[in-house]
């Protein structure tokens, strides 16, 4: 394993009305620094209280505990890996606001309470960060909210993976986010690693420590910037692991090119043609239903990338 270390970022500061501009923008030279560099950070003094990131994960440990029959009664939300599969997990997976739960009995009244505050917690959080990036970026601080219309593309998913063979402790194999940035919460077991200079870097787990994941929607507004981090998940041997991941992604018909100010007002030629979000986000979705033969075949963002 390489000897990096994943920056971790304080971001109280903007959760402070009285806060000094000095320690916001040491911040945001931190996380500009980071997204450069890796396209992952953490963060921490995120405003998010920690006993409910826990009592998320614990929710979501009792439902993945429930039985087939249980869990399959929500089939639009619910996913379960098939032996054949690249990746060995099951996942709980909504699109806002939460409807159908009334029909399932795995989503009890209280776990819905739990998964709608860790929803707007997760969501305040985006708004921030949201502005935070586009500052470093040296955008407006409201530049990246022009491409979102309200949280109809915004989702949550739970995930449990199994434990790990002797053969095999593919977890999700390396892969990028399709949208702007992920917010993700795993337990003490850990298992998530970013690729940087040909080396796989673990991120150890923290109960009071979030990270953030730059997404493809940021690495091609920026033109290359910005650093949609490869990332996976290494299973552990005879232990579940559990996380959960916001996805802050943008409406569905935006259209997503190069910036001009990273490419024509600086002299640079544009590295992806343009695309409908929504197409993209669907080429990507058939990744996993209906996987390709060779995995080469896989669609990334190179799927639009410009040949210069």
């Amino acid at each position: 394993m390489a000897s990096f270390d994943i920056p971790t970022i304080d971001v109280s500061p903007f959760f402070k009305s009285d806060e000094n501009e000095g320690a916001k923008k040491q911040a945001i030279e931190q996380i500009r620094e980071a997204c450069v560099s890796y396209g992952f950070f953490q963060i921490v003094n995120h405003g998010i209280p920690s006993d409910l990131l826990s009592r998320t994960i614990d929710m979501y440990k009792t439902f993945f505990g429930c039985s087939d029959e249980e869990k399959l009664c929500l089939p639009d939300n619910y996913l379960k890996s098939t032996p054949n599969s690249a990746e060995t997990f099951e996942h709980l997976w909504f699109r806002f606001p939460f409807s159908g739960f009334n029909n399932c009995r795995s989503i009890t009244p209280h776990f819905k309470k739990v998964l709608e505050e860790i929803v707007s917690h997760f969501t305040k959080l985006g708004v921030v960060l949201e502005g935070i990036i586009s500052e470093c970026l040296g955008l407006p601080p409201d530049f990246l909210s022009n491409y979102r219309n309200g949280r109809s593309r915004d989702s949550l998913m739970g995930l449990h993976y199994f434990p790990a063979t002797e053969d095999d402790n593919t977890g999700k194999p390396a892969h990028e986010d399709p949208g702007c940035f992920t917010i993700l919460y795993q337990d003490e077991i850990g298992g998530l690693q970013v690729h940087k200079d040909d080396h796989w870097i673990p991120i150890p787990p923290s109960k009071d420590k979030l990270v953030v994941n730059i997404g493809d929607v940021i690495q091609v507004l920026s033109n290359n910037k910005f650093k949609s981090a490869t990332h996976k998940v290494v299973r552990p041997i005879e232990t579940n692991r559990y996380s959960y991941v916001f996805f802050y992604n943008v409406e569905g018909d935006k259209w997503i090119e190069p910036l001009p100010q990273f490419t024509k007002e600086i002299g640079e030629s544009p590295k992806y043609r343009g695309f409908v979000f929504e197409e993209y986000h669907e080429l990507r979705f058939r990744n996993r239903s209906h996987p390709p033969a060779r995995p080469e075949d896989l669609i990334h963002i190179t799927h639009y990338s410009i040949s210069n």
